[in-house]
């Protein structure tokens, strides 16, 4: 099983194999663009897209310089992928085996040549130390294999599902850069200066620990960048990123911004816009190895406290809409495969006699004037000081527990303020942990070193996408499973999943549906919100962007889209 799944059957059989348009010439206007996906994290000089805490996965910069095979539209489940470093793949009868066509004629920025050798030996080194798998590729079943440009892959079970983490998901880099990290250090090595097949190239004295600048890479195998370079500076805030959008010294953000519309967006419609596509749920990430929260009752108490509509209206501006359903689907967009049951199960507000039924069933008692019907205002608070009595207990014990957040993130800093206020008056003790620095949340999370989160789920038109990165616990703690939720019944219908043939949708729903179940009576992540895709950008300087009336791609400063995005830019006159 895998960190990320597919984006849709109708993908499943075989990858188009068109060739993209040709870049043109750099216009002469053409000016530099500037771009953010991440504030409150500290730069560090290590390009490595294996390592999770490097510049280029917190800042989702990987892709400028290493590709994926082909670009996914997240957006569009019926569309097919596009072809980038490969120009086809296909699978055997079975799903275990996967065929991949590696473009021909493509060079690093090095000019040094990239080709079906490099492709193998990216998937070999996953193969060979599993610490490695940053992209959550399926487990394979033997070493890969390639003969002229034809790559092949050989898996433990059927993959079907899993396309998207194998072609779409992980980014590429030179066999060379490969062997330099060493292939057993390949998780936690650094590149310093990253040399690869994208359309950028770090610049002279491209670093620094405020902005990272690179420029157009000449050998680029689909033409010459129309954007000769991409900038991406340190912002400690998201009000900080506003502030350089309303200055006009950034072109493209990808964070919650607050009052974008109104300090943004309505000062100049005609250059100034704002498109949150709904691509993924948010959650609050439970650690199910710490203290209460490994009690499913618990959990599920916990999620029926929390004003919903309040994180959306409050915390959130508005952009983003209370998640309904305990499932964890995407909705609407995945309504399909919803269970009748659990459909509006979810109330917006917090829903405190559900949170009562749960907890006296599990044998906590309930706090001193406490009922599930008085208003909170007039109730004491749990926290760490009050008397035991003012909280739900059980055997002198209270539930009690942090939530974890960048103080940057302004908007999930707000959510983690909310929920704290919302569960103390509940008799919960939440209490909000914010990290100064975004990179310490990061570490936390990825060693599994935390309490509660709030997090982003990982999208997808289809459900496997944020299922599998949510409950597989065969994957490490660096790519998946951050709360180490332990469920056979979850890995059977993983399994499943990924092991169907997409056109078999009777047997794909089934499983989803036995996901949704394990969701909502274990509750290893509370959904809290659908998630935008935060994408603010200016038309000032270049046209072409994703937009609701063209959503050819996830529109926000993302790997892998970014280099799919920044072909179809135009600069502007």
């Amino acid at each position: 099983l895998a960190r990320a799944g597919a984006l849709g059957g109708a993908m499943a059989a075989c990858g188009s194999s068109s060739t993209p348009a040709t870049s043109s010439t750099t216009a002469a206007t053409a000016t530099t663009l500037t771009e953010e996906a991440n504030v409150g994290a500290t730069f560090v000089d290590n390009f490595n897209p294996y390592n999770s805490a490097s510049m280029s996965g917190i800042m989702n910069m990987g892709s400028l310089f290493y590709e994926p095979l082909f670009e996914f539209n997240a957006l569009n489940a019926t569309e097919a992928p596009m072809p980038w470093l490969a120009t086809a793949y296909s699978w055997n009868s079975a799903g275990t085996q996967l065929n991949i066509t590696v473009r021909s004629g493509v060079k690093n920025s090095d000019g040094t040549a990239f080709g079906a050798a490099d492709v193998q030996a990216n998937f070999d080194a996953v193969f060979t130390n599993s610490a490695a798998n940053a992209f959550g590729i399926p487990k394979q079943s033997a070493a890969p294999t390639v003969a002229g440009n034809v790559v092949t892959l050989s898996f433990a079970s059927a993959e079907f599902t899993n396309e998207y983490s194998i072609v779409g998901n992980q980014l590429m880099i030179p066999a060379s850069e490969i062997s330099s990290v060493g292939v057993s250090s390949l998780a936690t090595g650094t590149i310093a200066n990253p040399v690869g097949p994208g359309p950028f190239m770090l610049a002279a004295n491209g670093y620094s620990s405020s902005e990272v600048k690179t420029v157009a890479n000449p050998n680029f195998w689909n033409g010459k960048p129309k954007v000769p370079g991409v900038d991406i500076p340190a912002y400690a805030s998201n009000g900080a990123a506003l502030t350089a959008l309303e200055n006009n010294t950034l072109d493209w953000a990808g964070n919650d911004l607050p009052n974008v519309y109104e300090d943004y967006v309505g000062k100049d419609s005609t250059t100034n816009h704002a498109y949150f596509a709904p691509g993924n749920t948010v959650t609050l990430w439970f650690n199910t190895t710490y203290g209460q929260l490994g009690d499913s009752a618990v959990r599920a108490a916990i999620s029926q406290g929390i004003d919903r509509t309040a994180l959306s209206e409050e915390g959130e501006t508005g952009y983003e809409n209370p998640a309904t359903s305990d499932s964890g689907l995407i909705l609407p967009a995945q309504n399909g495969y919803q269970l009748s049951n659990l459909a509006g199960d979810l109330k917006a507000g917090s829903n405190a006699t559900a949170m009562d039924t749960l907890l006296t069933g599990d044998g906590w008692t309930a706090p001193v004037n406490w009922n599930s019907t008085s208003s909170t205002a007039v109730e004491p608070l749990c926290t760490a000081s009050a008397p035991v009595a003012d909280c739900w207990n059980k055997g002198g014990q209270i539930i009690s527990f942090n939530i974890e957040d960048p103080a940057g993130y302004t908007d999930y800093a707000a959510d983690a303020l909310l929920i704290s206020s919302q569960l103390q008056g509940e008799g919960i003790n939440a209490t909000p942990d914010l990290d100064a620095n975004a990179n310490t949340w990061y570490s936390d999370y990825q060693a599994g070193n935390f309490q509660t989160m709030i997090h982003w789920g990982n999208g997808g038109p289809f459900p496997f996408v944020q299922y599998d990165n949510w409950l597989d616990d065969t994957q490490p703690l660096s790519a998946g499973d951050y709360g180490s939720f332990k469920s056979t019944a979850a890995q059977t219908a993983l399994t499943t999943l990924e092991g169907t043939n997409p056109t078999d949708t009777s047997a794909i729903t089934s499983a989803v549906q036995s996901l949704e179940t394990i969701m909502a009576t274990q509750v290893p992540e509370a959904p809290l919100l659908y998630g935008a895709d935060w994408n603010v950008y200016s038309t000032a300087h270049y046209t072409g962007w994703p937009s609701s009336s063209n959503p050819y791609i996830n529109p926000a400063p993302n790997n892998p889209e970014l280099p799919y995005i920044l072909d179809h830019l135009t600069p502007v006159s």
